[in-house]
């Protein structure tokens, strides 16, 4: 028998040979995998919320998610990009500075993926308010049959608490009620209480009060009815 062998190159170029076609067929795998991906990643904005009161240079925060891998997040304000992050958490900012008390603005955010699909979040409408104003409440409330909510703030001597409420459906709200920690204890207990402020049976209402005195205060939506009740409120202190 002859003493034939088995001639291998060098080892260090087989080495670099066998990674480079491993590297190769990991390319590809990649590329056949994202070729195959149709499903776009979700993006959801999540400050500020939705109805939120803003002003000056505002923060955006968003999360985004992918089976695959999240590129980068974009965010607009009324359509225009203002922004883009590629690792999470995702955020961004708006300068709004320029934009008119009271106006009402859009935000929204879109999510690519490795893929190059893209996928859209829900619109966040925002109002500008004065640098002065602090948001007690704005959004919608659902106050159950025969019960209450509260919301509680914080108010300084001076101060005016201003707002609105109106409600959506469920039929009227037997009561609102303003009322200062002292008196709001009273009122949980069942014992008699002074309100600084009080509507009663109302489908729709405004209210424009100067605070007393620094302190915790608690404004008090009252169903007495059947029915749930939904109504839309917003209350600002200036």
């Amino acid at each position: 028998m002859s003493n034939s062998q088995f001639l291998i190159p060098n080892g260090r170029r087989l080495g670099v040979v066998l990674a480079g076609v491993a590297a190769t067929v990991l390319f590809a795998g990649c590329e056949w995998l994202l070729g195959f991906d149709k499903t776009p990643p979700t993006c959801q904005i999540t400050s500020p919320v939705d109805s939120a009161l803003v002003n000056g240079v505002v923060p955006i925060a968003a999360t985004a998610t992918d089976s695959i891998g999240v590129d980068r997040v974009e965010f607009y304000a009324d359509g225009a990009l203002v922004g883009t992050d590629s690792s999470s958490p995702y955020s961004s900012s708006w300068d709004a500075s320029g934009q008119a008390e009271r106006s009402w603005h859009e935000l929204c955010c879109i999510a690519y993926d490795l893929a190059r699909n893209k996928g859209y979040s829900d619109t966040v409408r925002v109002e500008i308010v004065g640098v002065g104003q602090a948001s007690v409440y704005h959004g919608e409330l659902e106050v159950a049959a025969h019960g209450r909510e509260a919301v509680q703030f914080d108010a300084r001597t001076g101060d005016t608490l201003a707002g609105d409420a109106q409600v959506a459906s469920g039929g009227a709200l037997s009561t609102l009620l303003w009322l200062d920690n002292d008196n709001y204890q009273k009122y949980v207990a069942n014992q008699a209480y002074t309100a600084l402020f009080q509507r009663d049976t109302f489908t729709q209402m405004s209210m424009q009060q100067t605070v007393p005195a620094t302190g915790g205060y608690y404004l008090v939506f009252v169903n007495a009815g059947n029915a749930v009740v939904k109504c839309w409120a917003r209350f600002v202190l200036e």
